[in-house]
């Protein structure tokens, strides 16, 4: 497997948890009391963030509707996680799918706030303005826009009539764009646990 190949296996396994537990766990929550009112991790872990949306400690019927259509999308990760694997050719339209959708779904969680002039989002401090909605969500902009330019050059590749190695798909992202995602991914696998586990109130302290 070539680096940007590990890198979206990576990813796709990550994306996939996250929508599956973190951001499902979200929707259970808001449906059946919210994360305000319980003592839960995972009420905890939406609390926290909540002090930079405030919708994520509530019941938000734009959130939920958001999350909910990321279930889906998390099952074409591990679908696609497969599919990378097994090097499957099906791998970039469906990669192409979820970018897209992930994409749409950063739009509609942040549109409607921007329109309303933010009237949830709190970013008076470095942390919640740069880390929480900034780096947190940013992160979910820039891979799935890395990995859909691969897959359409890759795609492009494929049906020009001059063949092409697969890494070579001409007009493709450089080497150095996926080691500069795999540097922001390792960025945010240290930094948000790190974050969290310092912040005041946590259920679980580190030993």
């Amino acid at each position: 497997f070539s680096f940007a190949e590990q890198l979206s296996l990576v990813w796709f396994v990550i994306d996939a948890f996250t929508h599956l537990t973190i951001e499902l766990g979200y929707v259970y929550l808001a449906l059946t009391t919210t994360a305000a009112k319980t003592d839960s991790f995972l009420g905890f872990i939406w609390r926290e963030y909540g002090r930079a949306d405030k919708r994520w400690a509530v019941r938000d019927p734009t959130i939920i509707s958001v999350e909910m259509a990321t279930a889906f999308v998390g099952i074409l990760c591990i679908v696609n996680v497969f599919a990378i694997y097994g090097r499957h050719s099906y791998r970039h339209v469906l990669q192409i799918v979820i970018c897209v959708c992930e994409l749409y779904g950063g739009w509609m969680t942040f549109a409607p706030e921007w329109v309303e002039n933010s009237p949830n989002l709190e970013g008076s401090s470095f942390e919640l303005l740069w880390i929480y909605l900034v780096f947190m969500n940013g992160l979910w902009v820039v891979i799935p826009l890395l990995l859909l330019w691969d897959s359409a050059a890759q795609i492009s590749a494929a049906i020009g009539d001059v063949p092409r190695p697969p890494r070579k798909a001409q007009g493709g992202p450089s080497p150095s764009y996926f080691y500069a995602a795999a540097g922001l991914l390792v960025t945010y696998m240290v930094l948000v646990p790190a974050v969290l586990f310092s912040a005041a109130g946590v259920p679980v302290q580190p030993a």
